[in-house]
């Protein structure tokens, strides 16, 4: 029985528990990303915490995760946008 929806504390919690259970390896990563995708899509998160929370995790998946949502693959305008975009958050 569901008694409510995680908060982004608890979310935050358990990916640093895993972080530190298994390290910032691609299979972590990649489970994360789309388990809050799926609370994303569900309407359970805002994006901004999304976005917050997808930042704890290496930086991998992320054209496909855009594709998931999309509903379509990348094209190559997109791809390049996507690139930038990853290049300039690592930046900061």
């Amino acid at each position: 029985m569901i008694t409510g929806y995680p908060t982004e504390e608890e979310l935050r919690n358990r990916i640093f528990n895993q972080l530190n259970w298994r390290g910032p390896t691609d299979t972590v990563a990649l489970i994360w990303h789309g388990y809050l995708g799926a609370l994303l899509e569900w309407g359970l998160i805002e994006v901004q915490v999304f976005d917050r929370l997808s930042a704890l995790l290496p930086k991998i998946g992320n054209k496909e995760l855009y594709e998931m949502f999309a509903d379509e693959p990348l094209s190559a305008e997109q791809e390049r946008e996507v690139d930038e975009f990853l290049r300039q958050k690592t930046q900061k």
